[in-house]
């Protein structure tokens, strides 16, 4: 009887389906972006006077001087009554050392008060989403958010000779330039941490329609509370939970959420202090 030797068996390739293979890109596209982001950015929560009265000016300057929809003032400072119970998340850019971008979250608690309750004007039609409905210490109202200029322009801006002041964007190079649409992300993203932390469930923003829908394409959908209202522009109220925000945030960012709790850590007693410094800094 002859032996036969046995045919060579070969290797099995690894068969992913397209669905798969596009989930793959994403997630190595979700580990670049907050790779990049790390290199140029870091989000915190402000936590002494200094990085409070920095972000006030930001304000001032976005506000103020370049939007004009608050008045301006001597003391480059814009701030309201709702900042003496107030947090801010802030971004700053590594390399300048300057605040790319910043927002607050209104924290009412008792009789405190949220800004898009005090407009004068019926703002909300959905009465189940009410914030009256729910405990004051589980709402809270985003507001304030303002990036600077500097990073809300592109680079083809220099064509048309309007590079900004301060570190310009000639000082950026692309790598830069192609994170910075991800800074408001990243605020909101910090936003849900210290929302998180704080016990806080429900969130409330009062904006222009348009940028919900800019928002909805980064994972944000929420859900329209109101009528359109003419406040400093057309705008409306909209609500979303903290744990719908973070269930539904897409694999995109989700490296980059877990970036940013690195960084954005709010413990009670930092809360508390934030605080403390903002009345101190009203009474100046």
């Amino acid at each position: 009887m002859s032996y036969q030797q046995p045919s060579a068996i070969a290797p099995r390739k690894l068969q992913l389906s397209a669905s798969s293979v596009k989930q793959l890109a994403i997630q190595h596209q979700a580990d670049e972006l907050a790779q990049r982001y790390q290199r140029y950015f870091q989000a915190s929560i402000a936590s002494n006077q200094e990085e409070v009265t920095k972000i006030y000016q930001l304000r001032h300057r976005v506000y103020c001087e370049e939007f004009q929809f608050e008045p301006s003032n001597h003391q480059q400072i814009e701030r309201d009554v709702y900042d003496s119970y107030s947090h801010y998340c802030r971004v700053q850019h590594l390399n300048s050392g300057l605040d790319a971008g910043c927002l607050r979250m209104v924290s009412p608690s008792k009789q405190q008060s949220i800004p898009l309750l005090d407009t004068g004007q019926p703002v909300i039609s959905h009465q189940e989403l009410h914030p009256d409905n729910f405990a004051k210490e589980s709402i809270c109202e985003v507001s304030r958010v303002a990036l600077d200029t500097q990073f809300r322009r592109r680079k083809i801006d220099l064509k048309n000779g309007a590079a900004p002041a301060g570190a310009g964007l000639s000082a950026f190079s692309q790598k830069e330039l192609r994170t910075f649409p991800y800074i408001t992300m990243s605020l909101y993203l910090a936003a849900s941490i210290v929302a998180e932390q704080c016990g806080i469930k429900h969130a409330y923003v009062m904006v222009e329609p348009k940028l919900t829908r800019s928002l909805s394409m980064f994972g944000i959908k929420m859900t329209r509370i109101g009528p359109n209202i003419d406040y400093h522009g057309i705008r409306a109220a909209y609500h979303i939970t903290v744990e719908r925000f973070q269930e539904h945030l897409p694999l995109l960012y989700q490296p980059l959420f877990e970036l940013i709790k690195q960084t954005v850590n709010p413990s009670p007693a930092l809360l508390a202090s934030t605080n403390q410094l903002d009345a101190v800094g009203q009474n100046r």
